[in-house]
């Protein structure tokens, strides 16, 4: 069995992105937090998780450059766990390395940066399905 650790989120960055440089390799290396809503509640409030995001090398200082606080952006990466260790009792976190990071232009909401194209003539319900148009008659069993 394969295993598969990637995630897409869209968000908005809560404040300008921390950016340092590693001390032994001197590779760049930019944080900060994504708030990413939820789906809204029974009674239509919505509610925000606040995500931290990390990301390393070009797309540090791609972030550091190009990405502000309440930026709408696209981040894709892995989830990415730690643990540490104080007094002994142990900590988690849980954080995303981004691979790839997107903002959103002026005027650009994340629906129309990732709907697909248009010329989708196929509903996708029926897209590449060979028994679409199969009726219980056609079944041999």
């Amino acid at each position: 069995m394969s295993n598969l650790n990637r995630i897409i989120l869209i968000g908005t960055v809560q404040a300008k992105p921390e950016t340092r440089f590693a001390a032994d390799s001197g590779m760049s290396v930019s944080k900060f937090t994504l708030a990413v809503a939820r789906p809204p509640r029974q009674d239509g409030q919505v509610e925000y998780d606040n995500i931290p995001v990390v990301t390393f090398g070009r797309t540090a200082d791609y972030t550091a450059s190009s990405v502000q606080a309440a930026s709408t952006i696209i981040v894709e990466g892995k989830i990415q766990t730690n643990t540490t260790e104080t007094n002994g009792v142990k900590q988690w976190t849980t954080e995303v390395n981004a691979g790839l990071i997107r903002v959103l232009g002026a005027g650009q909401t994340p629906a129309q940066a990732v709907s697909p194209p248009p010329s989708m003539d196929t509903p996708p319900e029926t897209a590449g399905n060979p028994f679409a148009e199969t009726t219980e008659d056609d079944v041999p069993f």
